[in-house]
């Protein structure tokens, strides 16, 4: 029998966890937040101060971790945050990347290559610390009439072009960290309450997006997007701690 969204929430109020994160991780912590005020009876503590993370038997610290458009200072940050602050008081931690990270330009093999290095050297260096990965969250690929002409006569569509390269990061970690906790937003962000998919198709491969309905301006939650995403996410989340307790 499935838990449901209140026995998860309970599940997270008993743990310590650490996200790092920037805009779109602000989007699912205000969704978490509106999803906690609907049950009263759970004591969930979401805080940003490092300092009331040792004070309780469960929290969820969230901040800004490095800098978008730099992934890579954000894996660096991460790292140093848990190294020097956070050791012996957090169970898990888990750092997600934002959908600017990632453009048509970008090496993602190299970022991969990055990320799984930091975060192999963390494990190692932490093994009371339970590391969740996370996918990286996609921008919305506009369609219709006008993009349909543009793509026939030739012309790139950077918008499926960025969004591409962010779902191969994406099946990169996924196959990489296949027998460990995951949470993936991008799946979250991309399907439909009916279980249907948004994508599109290059080339013969499908690819996801985010749903039109979910952003106002293509990339960040609204508050539509956030709900789905950050119960999704809570979900995700309880469902690590209780397998890996």
């Amino acid at each position: 029998m499935g838990q449901t969204l209140e026995q998860d929430l309970k599940t997270l109020a008993t743990a310590r966890v650490f996200f790092g994160h920037q805009s779109v991780g602000k989007n699912i912590i205000a969704g978490m937040e509106d999803l906690i005020g609907d049950y009263p009876g759970v004591d969930l503590k979401i805080t940003a101060d490092s300092a009331e993370i040792g004070e309780a038997s469960g929290c969820l610290l969230h901040t800004a971790v490095g800098k978008n458009t730099e992934p890579l200072s954000k894996c660096v940050d991460f790292a140093r945050l848990i190294d020097q602050e956070l050791a012996g008081k957090i169970d898990y931690a888990l750092l997600k990347f934002c959908y600017i990270d990632v453009d048509r330009d970008s090496d993602v093999q190299q970022l991969f290559t990055d990320y799984k290095g930091i975060m192999d050297e963390l494990i190692n260096r932490h093994p009371e610390i339970t590391f969740i990965h996370t996918t990286m969250p996609l921008r919305h690929t506009p369609g219709g009439l006008s993009v349909w002409i543009r793509e026939l006569l030739g012309r790139p569509n950077n918008s499926k072009l960025d969004n591409i390269k962010r779902n191969q990061f994406n099946q990169l970690l996924r196959s990489s960290f296949s027998h460990s906790p995951i949470i993936d937003i991008a799946t979250s962000e991309s399907t439909y309450a009916d279980g249907k998919r948004e994508s599109f198709k290059t080339d013969g491969q499908t690819y996801y997006s985010l749903i039109g309905e979910y952003t106002n301006d293509g990339g960040h939650l609204n508050e539509n997007g956030r709900a789905r995403v950050a119960a999704a996410f809570v979900r995700e989340l309880a469902q690590s701690i209780r397998n890996h307790p």
